[in-house]
């Protein structure tokens, strides 16, 4: 079963430009991968640019056969309904702001809404980078991501490890 997300960016005229993402999108998902491989406003941007996902990886890639899960390309790349896949009208959409963002984000049944904040964070370099913050269906406002989304991602490891455990007894 999918946990569809949206995944959007504030822009500097405080418009929010976002595009809707298929699978995994719980903060240990999909939430994990934006907090450790999209931070860069200018990736992120470029990859929701692409349009609506069926899923994103670590990097926005090139063109793929939609179906053909074999290829490695799929286990680390965004998937694209336009773009790997031929569908129109698949393109972001633009919200007035961050409070339209909330109150439509969750249109196309997505449970989670994602949002990159330019906040002035700078990473261990001094690179300026963008924040992520989230909001669940159920709350309808934004808080800050990274946290959640790591814990999150630490359960489902231990759940992993558990089941390797159980197997190993059986």
């Amino acid at each position: 079963m999918a946990t569809r997300a949206r995944i959007g960016i504030l822009n500097e005229d405080g418009t929010v430009t976002a595009s809707y993402q298929h699978w995994d999108g719980y903060p240990g998902g999909l939430g994990y991968t934006l907090v450790d491989y999209w931070c860069d406003a200018n990736k992120t941007r470029e990859a929701i640019a692409l349009g609506n996902a069926s899923k994103w990886g670590f990097i926005i890639g090139t063109k793929v056969d939609f179906d053909d899960r074999n290829d490695p390309l799929h286990e680390v790349q965004n998937v694209y309904y336009m773009r790997d896949r031929g569908e129109k009208d698949q393109g972001p959409n633009t919200y007035e702001d961050e409070a339209e963002y909330l109150a439509e984000g969750f249109n196309s049944g997505e449970e989670y809404i994602y949002l990159l904040k330019n906040t002035g964070k700078k990473d261990y370099l001094g690179k300026e980078t963008g924040e992520w913050f989230y909001s669940h269906y159920d709350d309808h406002e934004f808080k800050p991501l990274e946290e959640v989304a790591i814990k999150d991602h630490m359960d489902m490891l231990r759940n992993h490890l558990e089941m390797m455990k159980a197997r190993k007894v059986a």
